[in-house]
């Protein structure tokens, strides 16, 4: 199976330690950074396929179009089959941690920092789900 592993995320130094985590939890696959979900959007718009896996670390607070918007789009356009989302985020609101919950594409929601046990179970829900099937 093919793996893209979508990186959508404003803030360069935790860009940096998410992919150097990704590497450490030997999650592979195409790694691909956007700065915000406008690009991420437009690439997924352009490229969606069936044939590949798509595994989004998402951050919530970011310019231009945030984690909100950008899962609205990524709903009407993505299937639960092959995309899996795990949102990133500093807020820990109670009610953010519920509305994303319900969302299909959502895996889990994570609160940074992100650790190395983080991306392990992440890593596990990825398998899980992709490699069983």
């Amino acid at each position: 199976m093919n793996y893209q592993l979508l990186l959508i995320e404003d803030d360069p130094i935790f860009t940096f330690l998410l992919e150097k985590g990704i590497d450490h939890a030997e999650l592979e696959g195409e790694v691909l950074r956007f700065l915000n979900g406008k690009p991420a959007i437009d690439y997924l718009t352009k490229e969606y396929s069936d044939k590949n896996n798509y595994i989004i670390f998402l951050d919530l607070n970011m310019p231009v179009m945030n984690g909100w918007e950008f899962m609205e789009q990524l709903e009407v356009l993505a299937k639960t089959d092959n995309c899996m989302v795990f949102v990133l985020t500093s807020s820990s609101y109670r009610d953010d941690i519920e509305k994303l919950k319900k969302k299909p594409l959502v895996a889990e929601f994570v609160t940074k920092p992100i650790t190395e046990y983080h991306l392990k179970g992440i890593k596990e829900t990825i398998l899980n789900k992709f490699e069983k099937n």
